[in-house]
């Protein structure tokens, strides 16, 4: 990234000039401040590029709740040469592009970008497994969401979507084990207790408590109370008649 070279040359030329010249320790000055000055560069390089691009996202935010999805997603697209000056921004745009896409119902559009999301970005890369799952590409989904787990491991909708896709496949034991590794995270979360009770139980994993988080990534449809709340039942760009999810 362009902010970190940067950093580092400024740090090497501090420490440079400061070596150059023979001031107090010489070169071992010299060193500590490199790597003080370019971390301190860092940060006032980071700052400043935040703050020239959160009016940008700050805008896309206002068209995505005017419902301007392919403007927002244009808006995003364009903003990617800018990611190589901010650590993690590309992945954080390619995330909020595939998330758009994928809502909108363009799958093609969102597997692109949702692969290419940052691991850290959660709802994104559950949503790359849903949509691995829903083309029938049962293992990778639940690799991505192997990874998502390990680099979120106090989100607690991951665990419930993996245990879902465990149970969907038969496994009940494996996914009363992933509830119970979630629960180790936050041992009195309600919806845990809850689906570790129903699969105990022999029932069905009730995943309505999680709303929009679960229901967004389609691997079952809302309720029509929630469709009709949301504006999804004519809403341009949103499917229109939802096929029925394995």
């Amino acid at each position: 990234m362009y902010t970190i070279l940067i950093a580092i040359l400024i740090g090497a030329t501090s420490g440079g000039i400061w070596t150059a010249l023979a001031f107090w320790k010489t070169w071992q000055m010299g060193i500590v401040l490199t790597v003080l000055v370019s971390l301190l560069s860092f940060v006032l390089l980071s700052r400043w590029m935040a703050r020239r691009i959160e009016p940008k996202f700050m805008a896309i935010q206002k068209q995505v709740q005017a419902g301007q999805t392919q403007l927002a997603i244009g808006q995003l697209e364009a903003m990617l040469p800018q990611s190589r000056w901010q650590v993690l921004l590309k992945g954080q745009i390619h995330a909020q592009i595939g998330l758009l896409a994928y809502a909108s119902g363009d799958d093609e559009r969102a597997a692109i970008h949702l692969e290419k999301s940052g691991i850290r970005a959660t709802e994104a890369r559950m949503a790359f497994a849903a949509l691995e799952w829903r083309r029938g590409r049962k293992d990778p989904a639940r690799e991505v969401l192997d990874v998502a787990i390990r680099a979120n491991k106090k989100q607690i909708l991951p665990y419930h979507v993996y245990a879902w896709m465990l149970l969907k496949q038969g496994d009940r034991e494996a996914a009363i084990h992933k509830l119970l590794e979630c629960q180790k995270v936050e041992k009195s979360n309600e919806s845990t207790q809850e689906n570790l009770s129903r699969l105990r139980n022999g029932k069905k994993l009730a995943m309505k408590r999680f709303g929009v988080g679960w229901f967004g990534l389609q691997l079952e449809n809302p309720p029509a109370q929630m469709r009709a709340a949301q504006g999804m039942g004519g809403r341009k760009g949103f499917r229109q008649k939802p096929k029925r999810r394995r």
